[in-house]
């Protein structure tokens, strides 16, 4: 009963998809003698869980931190190939030659901007996670020539690949979990495979049991969450020897987004009932 429950409740991500909304990357001047941040990617790294994310995304907050030239050309709903295209413009391009830091989030959309019904279909009901290892080997070889991609532009720059976290703590749980172990694997491999060639930071961990990092769209870090973020970030760095503290520095308080409150009510309640009622049917019916 509880794969039907885990069907329904992927429909939901549809809906949980359409909030993901495309927005132009920013960038701040560039001071010289300062080192050049950049973050590449997708909505996580753009900061789409809050208001303001201009002032007060993870990658800000690193930057204010450590005293960095920051550019953000992250784009919510980029998924592995819509990043290799953007890489190509050269604005982008430029910016990767002049980094000596990169922030790299991508890979969340590579699964859910593919058929999520039909996955959690598959996954749920019939405990098939072919199509997920079919896209987790898409995503790698992307992931591939990303790498080598900037490479190509910039042989020198430090990149923090970042793991990927499940938001989910309902019905959905599984199937993003199944998801996020999947992408999480395909960073590990191509670590082990090139030594040295990026250094993860691992938020999946970080945000393991903690729902009250996940902003009330059910997708994105609030703004704790990105100071979660920026705290892992400023620890690595400071590991490498490229900073100083691993204490953040808010120039600017995140702002979360009020709206979507009664869009998490809604889903929390829908798949709340789908756990009662789908089992009480099915009881009485057969």
């Amino acid at each position: 009963m509880k794969k039907l429950i885990k069907i329904i409740a992927v429909i939901l991500t549809v809906a949980i998809a359409a909030v993901c909304v495309v927005m132009p990357y920013f960038n701040v001047s560039a001071e010289e003698g300062k080192p050049n941040y950049l973050l590449l990617g997708d909505s996580i790294g753009f900061g789409a869980g809050i208001v303001n994310p201009d002032e007060a995304c993870y990658g800000k907050i690193v930057a204010d931190t450590n005293g960095y030239n920051y550019k953000n050309c992250c784009v919510s709903g980029y998924n592995s190939t819509a990043l290799l295209a953007h890489m190509l413009l050269p604005s982008v391009s430029d910016a990767i030659e002049e980094a000596d830091i990169i922030s790299l989030s991508i890979g969340g959309n590579d699964f859910l901007t593919s058929n999520m019904v039909q996955l959690g279909i598959e996954a749920g009901a019939f405990n098939n996670l072919a199509t997920f290892d079919k896209i987790a080997e898409d995503f790698y070889e992307n992931y591939c020539r990303i790498i080598e991609k900037i490479r190509e532009l910039n042989p020198d720059a430090v990149i923090l690949a970042q793991t990927l976290y499940n938001p989910m703590h309902n019905a959905l749980n599984e199937i993003y979990q199944a998801g996020a172990d999947r992408l999480n694997a395909v960073y590990r491999r191509y670590l082990k495979e090139n030594p040295g060639s990026i250094v993860i930071v691992d938020v999946g961990k970080a945000f393991e049991g903690h729902p009250e990092y996940i902003a009330d769209d059910c997708v994105h870090p609030n703004s704790i969450g990105n100071e979660i973020i920026a705290k892992l970030v400023l620890k690595t760095l400071k590991d490498l020897g490229l900073g100083k503290t691993d204490v953040p520095v808010i120039a600017v308080e995140g702002m979360d987004f009020g709206t979507y409150k009664l869009f998490k009510f809604a889903i929390d309640a829908i798949v709340s009932v789908a756990d009662f009622f789908i089992p009480w049917f099915f009881s009485v019916t057969y």
